[in-house]
């Protein structure tokens, strides 16, 4: 697949690793071209590990198996992606602003894409399909995320809620329909108050789907269904959420698009109808 970018995975996820995965990742980042023609057990006694260790690796990285490792490795040298993340420094020019940001997100979301699984996507649109209601949650820049999703959907047709208040959605869940969604965002993974609305939902029945970024995170573990974002490295001087807001959105728009073309004419007409209905109002 396209974008995919292993080495810049791995390098994403090498500090949250155990160090003896850290081992088999920076065994493969010094010399990738090294590792394709190696076993798995020889990986392992290269970097001092066992082979259940590469196995482990494998799946932190989201690669099936070892083999399947290799065969992107060797794509990826034959056509290298990696080019990392650009931060901005002291007075620069709005037009190197401009170039350095264009790059992060570009990057970032071609990650993102490639590292969604299809199978996945599909399943969730199917829940979302059903769903009589849907219950979306964030904190912070992860709200905005909430409110798209909640606005996308509405205008199609479909019953969406969006509450800031964690208390408020509380009393609701407890009374959600069946086979009812909660939809949460959490960059990280490990927001106190999105993870125990997750232990709520799943109290009282609700099908509960996670978008958090890439790795083993609580709210991964927590719902039922998870999407993730590529872990892009952002830049330590970034005031407010930047190429995660652009992956958390590019995420939400494959769901919407794969959502809306189960019934295309309809959808198409009623988001006509509700432009149509946004003038009138207007005028």
């Amino acid at each position: 697949m396209s974008g995919e970018n292993i080495q810049g995975r791995i390098i994403s996820l090498l500090d949250v690793l155990p160090k003896s995965e850290q081992k088999i990742g920076n065994t493969i980042l010094e010399d990738p071209a090294k590792v394709i023609d190696m076993t798995a057990a020889e990986l392992a006694n290269y970097a001092g590990t066992s082979p259940a260790t590469v196995i482990r690796f494998c799946k932190k990285i989201d690669v099936p198996s070892f083999t399947q490792l290799k065969v992107r490795l060797s794509a990826e040298i034959e056509t290298p992606v990696y080019e990392g993340y650009s931060d901005i420094t002291a007075n620069e020019s709005v037009d190197e602003i401009k170039t350095k940001l264009l790059g992060n997100a570009y990057q970032s979301m071609q990650e993102t894409v490639a590292l969604l699984n299809e199978e996945r996507v599909e399943t969730i649109v199917d829940l979302l399909v059903a769903a009589p209601i849907i219950y979306v949650f964030g904190i912070g820049a992860s709200y905005l995320v909430a409110e798209n999703i909640a606005q996308k959907w509405n205008r199609i047709g479909k019953t969406v809620v969006c509450v800031q208040d964690s208390h408020v959605l509380v009393t609701i869940l407890v009374s959600a329909p069946k086979d009812a969604v909660f939809f949460c965002v959490s960059h990280s993974g490990e927001t106190k108050e999105v993870l125990r609305l997750v232990d709520v939902a799943k109290k009282h029945q609700l099908k509960t789907i996670g978008l958090s970024q890439f790795g083993n995170n609580t709210l991964t573990n927590k719902v039922a269904y998870s999407l993730q974002t590529v872990r892009s490295n952002e830049a330590v001087l970034r005031s407010a959420a930047t190429t995660s807001l652009h992956d958390q959105f590019i995420v939400v728009d494959v769901l919407f698009y794969a959502y809306a073309s189960r019934n295309f004419d309809r959808t198409l007409e009623m988001i006509q109808e509700s432009k149509a209905e946004v003038r009138t109002y207007e005028k």
